[in-house]
């Protein structure tokens, strides 16, 4: 025991020092830590200040997520309303396209004409007007997918070609929907007979 206290009393400088280094280091972290709670108050005190309505930043805050909760439900909403129209659209005569020509020798003048009506499925009809010196014609030939179960006239086939490109890709909200064979982003000339004429109608 009296060797324990010889030794202590032998360092004690060397204790006294590691001691104070101690105290400053605590003296330090209880500065920092008085910092940061004085920190923490004052950020308290700015939440709780009332803001020009009264309301303090806290109910702010818990307003404005009330909102956007709010706004999210009105914006599937509106995403739901929006699918139900572009349904209902693609039910519409969206691609429309008539070729007029001469369907005989003849005759001049393209006065005959096939026009196909389709909506955005490609689902619709096609008529044609067959005009002769001393009679005139009409037929109608249903088209569903972009397809006629009934033979069709090379007019006939140039006015279902035109009316598919009649109109952009519709953009769907749907992700990952199969682009369909109606859908043309880009339109190949070469397969086309017709010309554009001068009144917007296409001949042939």
């Amino acid at each position: 025991m009296l060797g324990i206290f010889g030794s202590i009393n032998n360092n004690a400088g060397i204790l006294f020092g590691i001691l104070l280094i101690l105290v400053v280091l605590l003296f330090l972290w209880t500065f920092v830590i008085f910092r940061q709670w004085a920190m923490l108050r004052r950020n308290l005190s700015i939440l709780k200040r009332g803001g020009p309505t009264g309301e303090n930043m806290a109910e702010l805050v818990a307003r404005h997520v009330r909102d956007v909760g709010e706004l999210s439900k009105q914006f599937d909403g509106l995403m739901t309303r929006y699918d139900y129209l572009l349904e209902l659209l693609q039910g519409t005569v969206q691609r429309v396209a008539l070729v007029r020509y001469d369907a005989f020798e003849d005759m001049g003048g393209k006065l005959s004409y096939s026009i196909a009506l389709l909506d955005d499925n490609g689902d619709g009809v096609l008529m044609s007007s067959i005009y002769a010196r001393n009679e005139n014609r009409t037929y109608a030939k249903p088209v569903k997918a972009g397809i006629s179960a009934h033979v069709l006239s090379r007019e006939e086939e140039e006015a279902l070609k035109r009316a598919f490109r009649s109109k952009p890709k519709i953009i769907r909200s749907t992700n990952g929907a199969a682009t369909r064979p109606f859908d043309v982003e880009h339109e190949d000339l070469s397969e086309f007979e017709s010309v554009k004429g001068e009144d917007e109608t296409w001949v042939m």
